[in-house]
């Protein structure tokens, strides 16, 4: 099992003949999140062949244009395609109140599917959204406008088994859930066996952390934490790092020492600005500090192994 996650686009501010701006699809848990969502992100899914059905939620870091345009697009060809299942959207209070002005002033239920909008406070870190076995925590970033990161995180609630050891003990089937929740176990005697004994700990979950549009932030680590895979944003060169903290973004050396920060395992850069014509320049820059650095190039796939660690890029 793995982390996957597609890059649908990457590109800053507008779009070029051959570029997207930012949108990733990540697969995580059995559950697939679309992560902002740029003009052209529904014609990049169908390219990269992900499923519009399995879509359980979108997340939208905010409000500036190149990472939302696609969004009511989206939302209409999901509802021509007929779609019932439900669709989580944690967006800006702002554009929850543009979908909601143009698409609800005539009717209380213009989609084919249940829509479940939720805002983002801004400047907050908190769990956005949490299931048993995933947890995403958004946090504040540093931009020109309030914007957010996220941080995806496995969950793994249950201990494992060991089969022998319920073999031994011939335990029975009812009882091992409570066992696999960390209960000990006593048998027919009382004779308390110790949970330890019967079971092995979880696996330790894969986490994945996003940070577009910001400056560099110095507390990173406090708000997102460790993770295994980072994207963050490296809008300039270090020779115009003077222009980072007053377009709210970041250079390729800061986002190699917010890998190093976050001890990230691995690093992928992107947002670019369009004055650069050499991605491995952006890229080389970077890795003389961080070396495990990637460009987050449009239409490939990098899937992290959990057992492993092992980093995996496909282009399509």
């Amino acid at each position: 099992m793995s982390l996957s996650l597609t890059i649908l686009g990457s590109s800053s501010a507008t779009p070029t003949a051959h570029l997207f701006p930012s949108s990733q699809w990540l697969e995580i848990q059995n559950q697939h999140f679309l992560i902002d969502c740029g003009e052209g992100a529904q014609m990049q899914i169908r390219k990269n062949k992900l499923s519009f059905a399995r879509l359980n939620a979108i997340f939208i870091s905010h409000a500036h244009g190149d990472h939302f345009f696609g969004l009511m697009g989206l939302l209409s060809s999901l509802d021509l395609m007929k779609r019932q299942k439900e669709l989580l959207l944690f967006a800006p209070q702002q554009i929850l109140d543009l979908i909601t002005s143009y698409f609800y002033t005539h009717t209380p239920d213009p989609f084919s599917y249940p829509l479940t909008m939720t805002p983002i406070q801004p400047g907050a870190t908190y769990v956005l959204y949490q299931t048993p076995y995933i947890r995403v925590i958004t946090f504040p970033l540093s931009h020109t406008i309030p914007c957010q990161g996220f941080a995806f995180e496995e969950l793994f609630p249950y201990r494992n088994i060991r089969p022998e050891k319920i073999k031994q003990y011939s335990i029975p089937v009812c009882d091992l859930m409570n066992i696999k929740k960390g209960s000990d176990w006593t048998d027919e005697n009382g004779r308390i066996i110790p949970n330890h004994e019967l079971t092995l700990p979880p696996p330790e979950g894969l986490k994945y952390v996003y940070c577009t549009d910001t400056a560099f932030v110095e507390t990173l680590r406090e708000l997102a934490g460790t993770c295994d895979l980072l994207y963050h944003e490296a809008t300039y060169k270090s020779s115009e790092r003077h222009m980072a903290p007053i377009t709210g973004h970041s250079t390729t050396i800061e986002a190699a020492r917010a890998a190093q920060m976050l001890q990230a395992r691995y690093l992928l850069i992107g947002h670019f600005s369009t004055r650069y014509k050499n991605s491995q320049e952006l890229v080389a820059e970077a890795r003389s500090l961080f070396p495990n650095t990637f460009f987050a190039r449009q239409n490939t796939r990098f899937a992290l192994d959990r057992k492993t660690r092992q980093l995996t890029i496909d282009e399509l």
